[in-house]
């Protein structure tokens, strides 16, 4: 009695490493099929270009200057200042208008 209750513990311990070998093979099978369904969503598109796009502009911003302080009117608008800038130079050129007609003896 002993040796047939030690070959159907066997014969169960068997059955329960097939059973084990199996249900591992099932799980890879879903995994394989979970992998394979992500793959078809994203279209197969190979990311890594927009990827390598994304570090650079990481690594630009990482490397930005912030150390300038701001008062609290300041912006980083330059129109203000480029339209400050044709504002002098138009009124060079009126003051070299004055200039020229004030040598003129014969302007007045």
């Amino acid at each position: 009695m002993d040796k047939i209750k030690g070959q159907l513990a066997g014969v169960a311990a068997l059955l329960g490493v097939i059973a084990a070998i199996g249900g591992g093979f099932v799980k890879y099978g879903e995994i394989v099929t979970k992998l394979d369904a992500l793959e078809g969503a994203s279209g197969g598109k190979d990311w890594s270009a927009d990827i390598a796009v994304l570090e650079e502009k990481v690594t630009a911003l990482e490397n930005k200057d912030t150390s300038h302080s701001h008062d609290f009117d300041h912006s980083h608008d330059d129109s203000a200042v480029k339209i400050l800038e044709k504002e002098i130079e138009l009124l060079k050129i009126q003051i070299e208008e004055i200039k020229i007609k004030s040598s003129n003896p014969l302007a007045n």
